[in-house]
């Protein structure tokens, strides 16, 4: 099966169409939300759309089943709501970063900035699709894992300037005085402008690193750039509890100086129904939160008085979503597949329930498994340790790759949560002391998962006699 990358993010503009009608994405939100306006988004969801509402890896919410032209009215219900929905460029930072002390720019007031110039400008129909921007204002949930084309992070008295990847891994070419931070954005797009609209920082067209684009960017900002990141090495991690961790935590607190605790629920495989969400609102807000925000590998952050905190965990736990880091759901990344895709040839969550209840044992933290529908891989682009991906003939296996990547072999789709329950089987019997998942399936290769996991080798294994198997090469010990 051949898939064309669209090559663009479905929007509320310009909403993506799939195998259950059209999904929009909402752009990065830049405030925290109330529980009122969970409950609204329920509501629209189900006006709008068929009920599903989805959280992006990058921490983006999405409508699924909207009709062709659904997207206005979907925007114009939200923003009746009060929802702040720029157009354009998505920019991010930190979903709670109302709830930190004052900042050096205001989030919301700088990305219009932004916006407004790239439009002045006419940069918007020259810039490729997927470009984006994050600003780091060093509270305590900053996207310091958020992969972007430009990053900017704010110091006191500046900001560094980070092209491409993450915070660790991006190119930091130097600094400019936050007043100076909307014309250096604009300096450094107009250059990716002049490249034509594939040319990117990050992802697909990505030139970070590129010397001579390094010192095109650094030629555009002149006098405004000072070399050298100021900030490196000198700011406190992102908050565990939220980006990296599964521990609840306290924030800096509301306006009223109240300390408060924040604490991330997940959708499960990054979906829920408007009834759920619309309930997890209700208990919300009879709880006591005080603001609640998505957030990268979909998720939402609650933040409000720790009684109120754990009030909430309880009764979203009840619903059916994700409140323990030991959850083995949190490991396991799912498209919608057959049951919303048209491109789907497995239903990638329905499956990724079935997995998780069959082979528990197998989700350690160590052990990241894909479920794709077909070979885009929407749901997980980065390499996992393991992924089946549905193709036509089944799905395919692939060992330590992306969904697009060659597998090593294939599987009919209704026998992955058994072969996945045997694998757990087949590890624990042959597990060494204190080896992870990873590092045993890692040590099983293709060779030793090959038997228990596809077709062909299943069958010649079987004629062999497991034992005889075990005891060679293929197996764990």
């Amino acid at each position: 099966m051949t898939i064309s990358p669209r090559n663009a993010c479905p929007t509320l503009a310009d909403p993506m169409r799939t195998g259950d009608g059209w999904l929009a994405r909402l752009p990065p939100l830049l405030k925290s939300m109330r529980p009122a306006d969970i409950a609204g988004l329920a509501q629209v969801a189900a006006r709008h759309g068929n009920g599903l509402i989805e959280i992006s890896k990058r921490g983006n919410f999405q409508i699924r089943g909207l009709s062709e032209h659904g997207g206005p009215a979907l925007a114009a219900d939200l923003a009746d709501r009060g929802f702040d929905l720029p157009s354009g460029l998505p920019i991010s930072a930190d979903p709670l970063s109302d709830l930190a002390p004052p900042l050096p720019l205001d989030p919301s007031a700088l990305a219009d900035s932004i916006h407004a110039g790239i439009e002045a400008a006419g940069l918007t129909p020259r810039l490729a699709p997927k470009l984006s921007i994050v600003l780091d204002f060093a509270t305590a949930f900053r996207p310091a894992g958020l992969s972007a084309d430009i990053r900017f992070r704010f110091g006191a008295d500046h900001a560094d300037i980070g092209l491409g990847g993450d915070d660790a891994s991006a190119d930091w070419i130097g600094s400019v005085p936050p007043e100076s931070v909307v014309d250096a954005a604009l300096a450094i797009l107009s250059r990716l402008a002049d490249l034509g609209p594939t040319a990117r920082l990050a992802g697909s067209g990505e030139m970070s690193g590129s010397e001579s684009f390094t010192a095109a960017a650094r030629s555009a900002l002149g006098e405004s750039l000072e070399p050298g990141s100021r900030s490196a090495g000198t700011r406190a991690p992102a908050f565990a509890g939220a980006m990296e961790g599964w521990v609840a935590g306290s924030c800096d607190g509301h306006p009223g100086g109240e300390q408060i605790s924040v604490h991330p629920i997940a959708f499960p495989f990054g979906q829920a129904d408007s009834d759920s969400l619309a309930a997890l609102a209700d208990a919300a807000e009879r709880a006591g939160i005080a603001a609640i925000a998505p957030a990268p590998e979909r998720r939402l952050l609650f933040a409000g008085p720790v009684a109120a905190v754990r009030s909430l965990a309880d009764a979203a736990a009840r619903l059916g979503f994700i409140t323990e880091g030991s959850d083995p759901r949190r490991f396991i990344s799912a498209c919608i597949g057959t049951e919303g895709c048209a491109s789907g040839r497995l239903p990638g969550r329905k499956l990724a329930d079935d997995v998780a209840r069959a082979a528990p044992s197998l989700f350690d933290g160590t052990f990241s498994l894909h479920l794709s529908g077909c070979p885009k891989g929407c749901a997980h682009p980065e390499p996992a340790r393991l992924a089946f991906v549905g193709v036509d003939k089944g799905a395919s296996v692939v060992l330590e790759g992306r969904a697009r990547d060659d597998g090593f072999g294939f599987a009919a789709v209704d026998t992955i949560a058994g072969r996945m329950a045997e694998l757990a089987s087949e590890i624990a019997r042959r597990q060494r002391p204190g080896e992870t998942m990873a590092g045993a399936i890692g040590r099983m290769g293709k060779a030793g998962l090959a038997p228990v996991l596809t077709e062909r080798a299943r069958d010649e294994w079987a004629d062999r006699g497991r034992e005889a198997e075990l005891g060679g090469k293929a197996s764990l010990g």
